[in-house]
């Protein structure tokens, strides 16, 4: 953008911006009514999708803090998040996540709610620190139910626990994660006898007093659906045949396997710096079903011809069930060079060859790609017994905040030799389900740059500020130069010693940021102009850095809460 420039203050741009979404969805072939809150929502017109096969329908009422509407979901509309964004006079808000179910939703009410058990979605929200939701509802002696409970990874702040009563208030069943990725519990209960019976919702109140404020929505999906624990092999090469066992428990009822090219909503594991291939894409995905599918209660196998145009990224595998389609857990399909393994009866080996001066890099995808347990670390043994280096979680001791638990090892040889590269387990537990896939490339520690705020907005003639993120990889503590292509006044810098990390008291991420300002051009047209954010180390070694901008999803000032990739930055340009 280029032309005459009228500089204002940045106070005078405003725009809306979303806090929360109730419901957080709605099921597909239905029209559901919707209650945007925020700020500056009073001139919202409509709603943008990922997705053409979801649409505003109409505004039905609008103030300063809320707006409501109608959306409709096509049905075909994917199951899982979508993103959504609102439009305004004022400019375009942050985006939010809207979910696709596949099940009748239901509207959690007040007191002890009484339902029936049937594959449903219950749409509820929390009001206070201390509120609690109860359920009430008849089972039958052999039923099994599972109730999944969906908020951080779907669009809310809750962290909660689910407790199961009998009709006597004896506790039956509990849960509080349901792995040590996901921080929402869910409970898959086959009842010893008929009965009534309570399920409980509670908020968790830990040490630090944590608490959702206002965005304590949540879905509770009741059905009877499987639970995926494990897939192996974890990936495979386009062009390859791909053959995979899944693991779990209540899969007897499988019929078919999908994979989908993940959506961009999709990559609720997203964390920083991540090693997952990410892309932020949502165009056509792809879409591939098995040719031959064999179950039993404990596990599917299932067989896919992968076409040599299957995109490289991340897939997502879904089972079709006589109940319904389960989540699996999501597939590399990757042409670098890989290796699957498990934890089967120890710690995995892989001989690797080693180079002087010729920098040596190896990384897990495990927990990144929804297996719920395993938390790998990588050493790199010499032939003659010598640790020469190890690498446990990305970002030590924040593995479910910023960093994730699989492992990125870089290492500089000082000698050729053969050397063995050992994954294990950081408590070295085993089993079927402690899969993981390994990257190994020759490359040096380096950087990410993300942008802040996920999209801006501005008038002709104006000037907008984006924020620029550095999250430093392992071992990378160099200076870093940033700048806007195209725009000689939009550049800064990074110092070496800037801290990326853990802060002091370890609630929160020390992330180095820099302020870049960015012109727009008075003759400029409405519209959305995508620029390209860079970055460099400042000794030049090393490759260009494309920036990322991401959606953030948690309380201001916090980068724990959901994250998902976003296509590249952009400037919207209001209409005049």
């Amino acid at each position: 953008m280029r032309g005459l420039i009228l500089l204002l203050p940045l106070a005078m741009l405003g725009g809306p911006h979303v806090l929360r979404v109730m419901p957080l969805g709605g099921q597909a072939g239905t029209t559901v009514e919707v209650e945007f809150t925020g700020s500056d929502l009073e001139a919202v017109q409509e709603a943008r999708f990922d997705s053409p096969d979801l649409a505003w329908v109409e505004t039905v009422a609008a103030t300063v803090k809320s707006v409501k509407g109608r959306i409709r979901i096509a049905p075909q509309a994917a199951l899982g998040p979508h993103r959504v964004q609102l439009i305004s006079r004022t400019g375009r808000s942050n985006s939010w996540l809207f979910n696709v179910n596949q099940f009748p939703n239901l509207l959690r009410t007040t007191g002890r709610q009484p339902i029936t058990l049937k594959p449903q979605v219950i749409q509820g929200q929390m009001k206070g620190l201390a509120d609690q939701h109860w359920f009430t509802f008849p089972a039958q002696t052999g039923e099994r139910w599972l109730f999944d409970l969906q908020s951080i990874e779907r669009g809310g702040f809750l962290e909660c626990s689910l407790t199961l009563y009998d009709e006597a208030g004896r506790e039956v069943a509990h849960n509080e994660d349901q792995d040590e990725f996901l921080e929402t519990p869910r409970l898959a209960q086959v009842f010893a006898r008929a009965g009534n019976y309570t399920l409980k919702i509670d908020q968790y109140r830990g040490p630090q007093g944590v608490a959702c404020g206002e965005n304590c929505v949540y879905q509770l999906q009741i059905s009877q659906l499987p639970v995926v624990t494990g897939l192996y092999p974890l990936g495979a090469r386009p062009g390859s045949r791909y053959s995979v066992h899944v693991s779990g428990e209540a899969l007897a009822g499988t019929t078919g396997m999908v994979l989908v090219r993940a959506r961009g909503a999709e990559h609720y594991r997203l964390t920083f710096p991540y090693t997952l291939p990410v892309d932020g894409s949502d165009t056509s995905p792809q879409r591939i079903e098995a040719r031959r599918v064999k179950a039993t209660a404990a596990g599917v196998d299932g067989e896919f011809e992968l076409p040599a145009t299957a995109q490289p990224g991340l897939w997502r595998l879904w089972l079709q069930t006589r109940t319904g389609w389960a989540e699996a857990i999501t597939a590399d399909i990757s042409t670098g060079e890989a290796m699957d393994g498990q934890l089967l009866m120890g710690p995995g080996r892989h001989p690797v060859d080693l180079r002087a001066g010729e920098p040596f890099h190896a990384w897990t995808l495990a927990a990144q790609l929804g297996l719920p347990e395993i938390d790998t670390v990588l050493e790199l043994w010499s032939a003659d017994g010598k640790l020469l280096a190890e690498h446990d979680d990305l970002m030590s001791g924040q593995g479910t905040v910023i960093g994730n638990p699989d492992s990125s090892l870089f290492y500089l040889p000082q000698k050729s030799e053969k050397a063995t590269l050992v994954v294990r387990d950081r408590t070295d537990r085993t089993g079927p389900t402690y899969a993981y896939r390994l990257h190994v490339r020759p490359q040096a520690p380096s950087f990410q740059l993300l942008a802040e705020p996920e999209e801006l907005s501005a008038a002709a003639g104006t000037e907008t500020e984006v924020t620029v993120l550095l999250i430093k990889e392992p071992g990378f503590e160099k200076a870093v130069d940033v700048w806007v292509e195209g725009h000689p006044e939009a550049k800064g810098n990074f110092r070496a010693d800037q801290h990326f990390g853990p802060s002091g008291d370890g609630d929160n991420i020390n992330i180095p940021a820099v302020k870049l300002k960015l012109k727009v051009p008075a003759s400029a047209a409405a519209g959305d102009y995508p620029f390209q954010l860079r970055g460099r180390a400042a000794d030049g070694a090393g490759g260009l850095v494309e920036g990322l901008s991401t959606l953030w999803i948690g309380p201001q000032g916090k980068r724990n809460d959901t994250r998902r990739p976003m296509p590249q930055p952009t400037v919207y340009v209001l209409p005049r």
